[in-house]
């Protein structure tokens, strides 16, 4: 085979993983359902929706925001746990409220339904 016949094959490798990575986020769960609670979930006329949870005490990590995706008609939403010093990965940053623990995010809501996933199982939210 020469390179040039190798070509379309290899187009056609980059397409279908470019697809596949964006057919659904990612989410990895670091929290288990207790360490966050409460979750409050405040539904906006904008379209947006507001999620508060607690931010667990920790020396190392803190909860920095939100990440989510749409899986048929379901918003899921995962907490995001990033370290103190360095990198940290979030689609919504958070924002601190003034008793320091409680952690609020905004983000769109166009589904259905909008289910928390936490590292010991799930959580429906709306409806």
């Amino acid at each position: 085979m020469t390179h040039r016949s190798l070509l379309p094959l290899g187009v056609l490798v980059i397409l279908l993983t470019s697809v596949t990575a964006c057919a659904g986020a990612l989410l990895e769960p670091h929290y288990s359902r207790n360490a966050v609670q409460p979750v409050i979930v405040q539904a906006g006329d904008d379209g947006n929706v507001r999620i508060r949870f607690v931010s667990p005490p920790e020396s190392l990590y803190y909860a920095a925001g939100v990440s989510y995706r749409t899986m048929g008609d379901a918003l899921q939403v995962v907490i995001d746990r990033c370290p103190i010093r360095g990198d940290c990965t979030t689609m919504v940053k958070g924002t601190r409220l003034d008793d320091a623990r409680t952690v609020e995010v905004s983000l769109p809501f166009r589904s259905k339904r909008l289910v928390m996933i936490h590292a010991d199982g799930t959580q429906p939210l709306l409806p």
